[in-house]
């Protein structure tokens, strides 16, 4: 998922058009500082960390390559996150089938982090397999200075249109891999986002919420409950005690706050495509582009690290090479 513009438009675009995916802290999260200050984060997890430990809803947009999570970087934003339909369509130009191996999702991850100076959620799908296989990859993701790591309890193919979804993996093996994963991770390594499909597999809300709480006491330190309502939200936020993570529209963050949980969120890749389909239709059509936002020459310079690659050449002679 995605996003672009410029000027005036630029802000309408981002405001209105690009999609944002957003965590909130609604309680204390584990490692809280205590009443002295506290020691500046000496990790991308520990500068998550204590992100979230902040009153508001920490918008974070759901990038799809590094470019877009430069920009973003760019923009502002404080925390951003790369999905596994993202990687998905990004990379391969494929649906969010399941398809993607854990390999390609840490491979993407880890060139986005180290392009970024600010925490990145990546999405590890069911984490590649076994608990084994969920510290194996947690070791890369740790490494490669990911912040925070989204495993699911949803495995097998998936979102495929008109067809089932996969399986769900049982509640104390999904628990059993976020300990993996944590202990796989260490010391102020990546959080765990813990995402239950339960619902959309026919679950009852209640075993859901035990889910859940088996996967907060498991140590994941945020939660995400794919087509959970408002009110199911608030039960979660207050039986789990993490913040919460979800995707949603604007008109979500009023209903949300009045509740005491506060998750807006909504998907940019949609409207990056659809920026992008725009302009090309422009261009068949009338043989030009005209109108349409770009994006300013400063944010393609940042994205491009020009100035420090112009010291470089400027140090090293280049020209001369």
């Amino acid at each position: 998922m995605s996003q672009e513009d410029s000027g005036a438009s630029r802000r309408d675009f981002f405001g209105a058009a690009a999609g944002i995916a957003a965590i909130a802290a609604t309680a204390v999260t584990p490692g809280a500082a205590s009443a002295a200050a506290p020691a500046a984060p000496s990790s991308q997890g520990d500068k998550l960390r204590a992100l979230l430990r902040g009153k508001d809803p920490l918008p974070a947009p759901i990038v799809y390559d590094v470019a877009s999570a430069k920009l973003a970087q760019f923009m502002g934003f404080k925390v951003i996150t790369i999905g596994g339909s993202a990687t998905s369509s990004g990379m391969y130009g494929m649906g969010d089938y399941g398809m993607a191996t854990i390999s390609e999702l840490v491979e993407l991850a880890v060139r986005m982090a180290q392009a970024l100076d600010v925490p990145l959620i990546a999405d590890a799908d069911d984490g590649g397999g076994n608990p084994m296989n969920v510290y194996r990859a947690m070791k890369r993701y740790a490494k490669g200075g990911v912040a925070c790591v989204l495993l699911e309890d949803l495995t097998g193919a998936k979102h495929v249109p008109g067809r089932p979804e996969g399986q769900m993996v049982p509640q104390a093996v999904h628990a059993d891999k976020i300990k993996a994963a944590l202990d796989a991770g260490g010391a102020g390594g990546p959080l765990v986002l813990a995402r239950s499909d339960g619902l959309g597999k026919g679950e009852s809300f209640d075993q859901v919420l035990a889910r859940v709480k088996a996967y907060s006491d498991a140590g994941a330190e945020m939660i995400f409950v794919s087509g959970a309502s408002l009110e199911q939200k608030k039960k979660i936020s207050e039986v789990t005690a993490k913040p919460l993570f979800s995707t949603g529209g604007p008109a979500t963050v009023t209903e949300e706050a009045a509740v005491g949980v506060k998750v807006p969120a909504f998907a940019i890749e949609p409207y990056a495509l659809g920026a992008s389909h725009a302009a090309m239709s422009a261009l068949l059509k009338d043989g030009k582009i005209a109108g349409l936002p770009t994006v300013p020459r400063e944010a393609s310079l940042a994205i491009a690290d020009a100035k420090m690659w112009a010291e470089i050449h400027q140090k090293y002679n280049a020209d001369k090479a």
